[in-house]
């Protein structure tokens, strides 16, 4: 009996695949002929400035060069906006924070490293997982803001097994209790990109490693373009919750 039910469900599974398969298939060859709302979608503006401010900031990893990166955002969205740049070089950050008309630049070249101090992350008010909360800001930040840009070719490592190891730790203790589900909003971690009550906003490009939680969070905004990206998650071991865009 447990054959023919374990048989039974392979075909309802394979008859999903199937569909799922056509349904795919559709979709992409409907795409192709690009529907009307394609043109209403995605970033409506691009940061024009184009005067180029330079993180003044040391490439030494023992060092978190936040407050640099963020001094220098804020200069070029004071003057009216402009592209922020970085020398080539390996630099460790906690939170920024883009402002409107900055185009963040994160060349070929450039490696960033995410703090792996929990300090390094404000928590804001925001949105996990269908609850309104409060949570660490991600390690970039594009809040009530539009007409900004992240770029390039480089790479951003978030290190985040610092989170995956706070999460596997509390389970051992949730799931003794009974709470398995509940630890997924205790156990606080790291997103890597943030984009929140914004518009026309561009992201293209870059590399992402490792998030210590979600990748990419497209929240509250409109006007939105990805583009591009690449998301490699889990390569220092078993990252929970670790997903690609959440929209």
């Amino acid at each position: 009996m447990y054959f023919f039910k374990k048989l039974q469900n392979n075909i309802r599974f394979s008859n999903y695949l199937f569909s799922l398969f056509i349904t795919v298939s559709l979709s992409i060859h409907s795409f192709s002929q690009q529907p009307a709302w394609v043109n209403k979608a995605g970033a409506k503006q691009f940061p024009t400035g184009k005067k180029i401010y330079s993180v003044d900031a040391s490439s030494d990893t023992s060092k978190v060069v936040t407050a640099a990166i963020q001094k220098t955002i804020d200069e070029c969205a004071k003057n009216g906006g402009g592209i922020v740049t970085f020398s080539p070089g390996i630099y460790v950050m906690g939170s920024i924070f883009l402002k409107s008309g900055v185009h963040l630049r994160i060349d070929k070249g450039v490696l960033i490293l995410g703090s792996q101090n929990f300090a390094d992350y404000p928590e804001i008010h925001t949105r996990i997982a269908g609850i309104e909360t409060t949570w660490p800001a991600a390690l970039i930040n594009v809040i009530d803001a539009s007409n900004v840009a992240v770029t390039g070719e480089g790479i951003v490592n978030s290190r985040g097994k610092f989170c995956w190891d706070k999460y596997w730790n509390m389970r051992k203790e949730y799931d003794k209790k009974g709470l398995r589900w509940v630890v997924d909003y205790d156990a606080k971690r790291i997103r890597t990109f943030l984009a929140q009550n914004s518009s026309d906003l561009t992201l293209k490009g870059l590399t992402f490693k490792n998030a210590g939680f979600w990748t990419i969070q497209l929240l509250y905004s409109h006007n939105l373009t990805v583009d591009g990206v690449v998301v490699r998650n889990n390569e220092d071991g078993s990252g929970p919750s670790t997903d690609g865009i959440d929209v």
